[in-house]
Order: C-alpha cells, then sequence, then structure tokens
C-alpha cells in the first residue's frame, strides 16, 4: 500500500489486511475513518470477500486468514467515508467492537 490511502474516497469501505500495523500512516484522514471491523455485517462482508476470492484463485493468504479467522480479524482495517458511516457493516446494530484507530502523520 502507498501513502495517501483513501483521498478522494466518496462511497464504499476499504478493507486493508495490516499484518505488520504500519497501515494507518498511509492513510489520508482528511476523508475518511480507520477502523477495525467493528460490526457483524462488515465481518460477515470481508469474509465473504476473501472466501470469493479463494475460490477464484485458491491464494494460500486466503485459505491461511479463514482458517484462522478469528486470530486474524483484529488485524484488518476498514476504512469508511462519511457517507457510508452509517451502514450496517461499519456501524450496525450488532456491533462487536468499537474502535477507531488511531492515524499517524508520516
Amino acid at each position: 500500500v502507498g501513502r495517501n490511502v483513501g483521498a478522494g474516497m466518496t462511497g464504499g469501505l476499504g478493507y486493508f489486511y495490516d499484518e505488520d500495523g504500519s497501515f494507518a500512516s498511509k492513510l489520508n484522514p482528511e476523508i475518511v475513518t480507520l477502523q477495525k471491523v467493528v460490526s457483524k455485517a462488515g465481518e460477515n462482508q470481508l469474509k465473504g470477500l476473501i472466501q470469493d476470492h479463494f475460490d477464484r484463485t485458491n491464494s494460500g493468504k486466503a485459505k491461511f486468514i479463514l482458517d484462522n479467522w478469528k486470530q486474524e480479524l483484529p488485524k484488518f482495517c476498514q476504512i469508511v467515508p462519511p457517507s457510508e458511516a452509517g451502514t450496517p457493516e461499519a456501524s450496525g446494530d450488532d456491533v462487536v467492537q468499537s474502535e477507531v484507530v488511531e492515524t499517524q502523520k508520516a
């Protein structure tokens, strides 16, 4: 991932696998919020995307993530533009954790 992720993002959600904890420093926080996956709907959407990727590619990384879901889910960040803040995937009634990630200026 390069620098300035999220610049100009006006819709949709982004999911990023942050294995080394460095993603926040690459985000442009002027437009989007960076948070952990906070709802069951968001978790289900992400898991479905990874499952679809695995089904199409037989990716070893996707298989590892799916096989170790509980340990790997906390490594994902979700970027949320204002237009998506109220969606079930970003802030549903079924919040599993509420944690906004602090962004750091590089």
